[in-house]
């Protein structure tokens, strides 16, 4: 869900700029994305950890790879956008290295956990099995979601490679609703 915020910083960024140049977002350069469908798929990937946690949890391997697989895929059809793509993709290296050596799961911060009443290590496994929390440690424990975010609605626990891939994202965003594609460049050109 914080990721979504990323995503509104990339379009209001775009917005305040393409306002300031007196012209309009171009939204035309969508057209230009291409693969745009993996990063849904990647995320649809992920979704049996939340609603199907006792099948997820016996074949983490594939749901996980999956994910990133659609990801990177992603990325490198999008290299183009270099700034967001090499953001996106630092995060992307970041959690997925966690996630490995933890047994495709990620590590969460029991200090971060206590920040939100209620919760309990079972409670975060019960809601994400590709979830733990970390109280007897975990390897790449500092690239682990031990980043607290106390925004109603959408507070929860993020991880340095989080932070990079919305910084990626918000760029690629940016770049998207204010690049001026050439002729050579534009999407019927391609």
């Amino acid at each position: 869900m914080i990721l979504f915020l990323f995503v509104l910083a990339g379009f209001l960024a775009a917005c305040a700029a393409n306002c300031r140049r007196g012209t309009a977002n171009q939204y035309g350069n969508i057209s230009s994305v291409r693969g745009l469908w993996l990063p849904v798929a990647g995320l649809l990937a992920e979704l049996p950890f939340s609603y199907l946690p006792a099948f997820a949890g016996k074949v983490p391997w594939l749901f996980t790879g999956l994910s990133y697989l659609c990801i990177i895929m992603f990325l490198i059809l999008n290299r183009r956008r270099a700034a967001g793509a090499i953001l996106a993709g630092a995060g992307t290296l970041c959690n997925l290295l966690v996630i490995l050596c933890n047994n495709f799961r990620m590590p969460v911060s029991p200090l971060a956990l206590a920040m939100f009443p209620g919760m309990t290590p079972e409670a975060v496994y019960a809601k994400k099995a590709n979830y733990f929390v970390a109280t007897h440690g975990a390897r790449f424990y500092f690239l682990g979601d031990i980043i607290p975010v106390r925004i109603p609605y959408v507070g929860s626990f993020i991880s340095v490679g989080d932070i990079l891939l919305g910084l990626g994202i918000t760029a690629f965003i940016f770049s998207v609703l204010t690049e001026t594609l050439s002729p050579s460049r534009s999407p019927s050109a391609e």
